[in-house]
């Protein structure tokens, strides 16, 4: 129950940031404070430690870990982004940016969407491709590169 509550507080939370771009673009700090609710709500569900959370959110990708992997599809099933096939929806990625991201980082992360677009497909499975695709994003643009 209490995961429960966690996850309809974070959902609220990501509603709210919505609501903040139809008044005003969202600032970097608003910015890392959901990155914060994301992990909260994410972090729980694997076997991933403190350690690991902060390296991949400084862009290290620990890819000989399974439970990190499917980290990152939570955090991407979060913020909308996962088809129902588990596939990441570069479409519904595209268009979250305008309101969860600030506005000196949007540009750059549509092209590094746009440049990883096809990486998935090189993937069986759902957590991998999730996990990839973001670490592409982090390639193509390693110094504005965030990560709950």
């Amino acid at each position: 129950m209490k995961l429960f509550s966690k996850l309809i507080i974070l959902k609220f939370a990501i509603l709210c940031l919505s609501c903040i771009q139809l008044t005003s673009a969202i600032t970097m700090e608003q910015f890392e404070q959901s990155l914060d609710m994301m992990r909260n709500g994410c972090a729980p569900k694997f076997k991933v430690s403190l350690e690991q959370l902060d390296k991949l959110r400084n862009g290290y990708f620990d890819e000989s870990s399974s439970e990190l992997k499917c980290y990152t599809k939570c955090v991407a099933q979060l913020a909308g982004t996962v088809t129902k096939k588990g596939d990441f929806s570069i479409s519904k990625a595209t268009a979250q940016i305008p309101i969860i991201l600030p506005p000196e980082i949007q540009e750059t992360a549509k092209a590094a969407l746009a440049s990883c677009k096809e990486i998935q497909k090189d993937y069986k499975e759902s957590c991998d491709r999730i996990f990839y695709v973001t670490k592409c994003v982090r390639d193509f643009a390693p110094d504005i590169f965030k990560f709950p």
